[in-house]
């Protein structure tokens, strides 16, 4: 493990949970795409499984915890082992053997790897400064190799971590408040398309329904 107690500039910009829960939320919408329930009651029915897909999208964040518990800073630890695809596919494998989420061993593995990656796609592209300025801190993406791969785009400005009241400072509070309104239009786009894929997939279930009561009402009628 990598230590950065000791690190002249102890701030690693990372996207607040706001960011990572709405992807988590974006994970969800992919499991339940076929339903054909309205998306309030998709939402009360699954609330279990929204709340995992929430939770592994956040996940990845853990390793603030592992810093304290060494009685380090925060960051000690933070851009670690856990925002590497190697983690991503040990949760993975490991939740989909507790519980198939998608019906099939590999296709709950496959969404539960998702839902953890989305957490590093969106540190791949978090900086302390908007724009084409490569600020982003990296992450090792490829563990055990240990280059740490950062976009030189930045999209996203990481919130300050480094003590309790910086964690609800004003600057934070703007990032947070600029991650709800790019991942918010981002979610309305993604629910009309849930919406228009929903609505054809009961169009399609209404036709196929209809044909198969027709031809078995013709079959009936040629029955002497």
């Amino acid at each position: 493990m990598r230590l950065r107690a000791c690190h002249p500039d102890p701030f690693r910009p990372v996207a607040s949970p706001v960011a990572h829960s709405i992807a988590g939320f974006w994970t969800f919408l992919l499991l339940t795409v076929r339903s054909r329930m309205s998306l309030v009651k998709v939402c009360r029915q699954y609330v279990p499984q929204l709340v995992l897909l929430v939770l592994l999208a956040n996940l990845a964040d853990i390793d603030l915890l592992f810093g304290i518990g060494i009685g380090a800073s925060a960051g000690a630890l933070h851009h670690g082992f856990t925002h590497s695809f190697a983690a991503a596919l040990c949760v993975a494998l490991g939740v989909s053997c507790l519980w198939r989420i998608a019906g099939t061993f590999w296709r709950s593995a496959a969404l539960y790897f998702l839902a953890y990656s989305s957490h590093l796609v969106i540190d791949f592209f978090t900086g302390t400064k908007l724009g084409w300025n490569s600020t982003g801190s990296g992450i090792p993406l490829l563990w055990p190799c240990e280059k740490d791969f950062g976009s030189p785009l930045i999209l996203i400005v990481g919130v300050k971590h480094k003590d309790f009241p910086a964690v609800f400072s004003v600057e934070n509070l703007h990032s947070g408040l600029y991650e709800l309104l790019i991942f918010g239009v981002v979610t309305a786009a993604l629910l009309l398309l849930w919406i228009r894929h929903q609505k054809n997939h009961v169009m399609s279930h209404e036709l196929e329904t209809a044909r198969i009561t027709t031809t078995r009402t013709q079959s009936n009628e040629r029955i002497p």
